[in-house]
């Protein structure tokens, strides 16, 4: 057979298993094993992200004897957790936050701040909204029922259902059913307002 033959030139032996494992796989690096070193184990700190290659049987012994805080005196071993509870980053106090505070630690004045845009209104005077939102139609209509007007809020329109409940209720009344269509009322006009965010 020759070495330059066009029919044999692409043929190829595939390796045995064996030989691509051992090939694959560096040798341990206990002292003394020549076995494929095919199982991880992590070299300790400071040296993150490199890996010693062990044997199975070594690499179980390895890691029975191996802590990654040995020769830490306990203090850093405390900050080390304690910083570990936030992935090592920065943290803040709650409630400091540089950008709100001026030089002196002391909160800026309302109307010592820039407006060049004027989104706040005129002169950097906030807009005034009017507070909430006009109140519609059908809003008015329970809060009528409740024998409320629309300068109510949640805390009066809270205890005027509770007074009408507790007075229209046939429990309280002997069991009399005269009051069932206006209690019927309160409660549905009760429910919008909840049902709106208004309560």
């Amino acid at each position: 057979m020759k070495l330059d033959s066009k029919y044999f030139d692409k043929i190829r032996v595939k390796p045995g298993e064996e030989r691509v494992t051992r090939d694959k796989h560096p040798t341990c690096e206990w002292p003394g094993c020549v076995k494929p070193g095919r199982h991880k184990a992590p070299k300790g700190r400071n040296q993150e992200g490199q890996f010693h290659a062990f044997c199975l049987e070594h690499v179980q012994q390895y890691n029975k004897t191996y802590n990654y805080f040995d020769g830490m005196k306990d203090d850093a071993v405390r900050d080390f957790q304690k910083d570990a509870q936030t992935g090592h980053r920065p943290t803040w106090k709650l409630g400091q936050n540089s950008s709100s505070m001026n030089a002196q630690g002391r909160r800026a004045k309302p109307g010592s701040f820039r407006d060049p845009f004027n989104f706040l209104g005129e002169n950097g005077k906030e807009v005034n909204t009017g507070g909430a939102r006009p109140l519609r139609n059908a809003e008015l209509k329970a809060l009528h029922t409740l024998g409320l007007d629309e300068t109510a809020t949640k805390e009066k329109a809270r205890a005027q259902y509770k007074t009408l409940v507790k007075r229209l209720h046939p429990d309280a009344n002997n069991g009399s059913r005269a009051n069932e269509d206006t209690l019927k009322a309160v409660i549905q006009a009760y429910d919008y307002l909840r049902s709106t965010g208004f309560c």
